[in-house]
């Protein structure tokens, strides 16, 4: 250390480190963080929609293909990813039907609507069961999560409104 500083100067060098460490410390924890999560109401060419019985889930075991958003990825690659790994399909994600906060903790979640392009449900770790339902005549798995029911009926009026705007979209682009 320099002596011929004064003294002022001196416990101002030594104590800037801590200065530097203790605001960057009031920046983190001031700065609201939380996850993203996305969930896909995956639909079949028949209208149906994929429930999945997830390995993990306890409490209310059947659901919606969901996972959570990997730094640097994008919502709708994210739930490519996650239909891919939970079911073995090959799905086109559509358009975002609603985000959510989770009560829960901090968290959002982007849930879209999708469309099986190829493949057959295979059973993975995450999942051991898929079962295509038809929303307005089959009844809904008991230990459905009760927030997905109100999802799955909003994807179902949903659906028509994008199947019109695809359709139109392939009549002017030629097929995808």
């Amino acid at each position: 250390m320099n002596d011929s500083l004064p003294e002022h100067s001196r416990i101002h060098w030594m104590l800037r480190p801590f200065v530097v460490l203790v605001t960057a410390i009031r920046r983190w924890t001031d700065t609201t963080r939380f996850s993203i999560g996305v969930s896909g109401m995956l639909f079949g060419p028949d209208g149906r929609v994929l429930l999945l019985r997830h390995t993990f889930r306890h409490r209310h075991p059947w659901g919606i293909v969901s996972g959570w958003v990997s730094t640097g990825e994008e919502p709708a690659d994210a739930l490519r990813r996650e239909i891919r790994e939970e079911t073995s399909v090959q799905a086109t994600v559509g358009p975002i039907l609603t985000i959510r906060s989770d009560p829960r903790g901090p968290s959002l979640e982007v849930v879209f609507i999708a469309r099986l392009v190829t493949g057959s449900f295979r059973p993975s770790a995450e999942t051991s069961e898929g079962r295509w339902i038809d929303p307005a005549t089959d009844p809904l798995p008991e230990g459905l999560h009760p927030t997905h029911v109100p999802l799955i009926r909003a994807a179902v009026e949903a659906l028509p409104t994008w199947r019109v705007n695809v359709d139109a979209r392939r009549e002017k682009t030629g097929p995808t």
